[in-house]
């Protein structure tokens, strides 16, 4: 489904937000959003209780998001990777009929993050 999506967080005392359009792809146990952001490609994929961020750009990075567990988020610039540890503090996961949205409160190295994801449809049924 076509969806509009928005990304609000605050990390490092900066506030960012992003907004563009993307396709919500529906499974059997997962759900992922893809979508661009500045250009670059994204997807962000829920399955089970873990989340995964990508990003392919001139900048990309995947990290992994298991609430209260350690991960590794990878940047990559051109063909070198650098690894950065990233805990998830708190993640919490929606779906309905209409879109999602996953809030996750994560550090990546010492910088604290608070981050809202949302994708909704665009055109939403009327309802009676």
């Amino acid at each position: 489904m076509k969806v509009r999506v928005n990304v609000s967080s605050v990390s490092g005392g900066q506030q960012f937000n992003t907004s563009s359009i993307g396709e919500l792809t529906i499974g059997e146990d997962e759900f992922s959003v893809h979508y661009y952001s500045e250009g670059d490609e994204c997807r962000l994929t829920v399955r089970g209780g873990e989340v995964t961020q990508q990003r392919r750009g001139n900048l990309g990075f995947e990290m992994r998001f298991i609430e209260g567990e350690d991960t590794l988020c990878i940047l990559r610039e051109g063909e070198r990777e650098f690894p950065v540890p990233l805990h998830t503090f708190a993640l919490g996961i929606s779906l309905s009929d209409d879109g999602c949205s996953v809030a996750l409160n994560y550090a990546l190295g010492d910088i604290a993050t608070e981050l809202v994801f949302t994708a909704e449809r665009i055109g939403k049924p009327l309802r009676s």
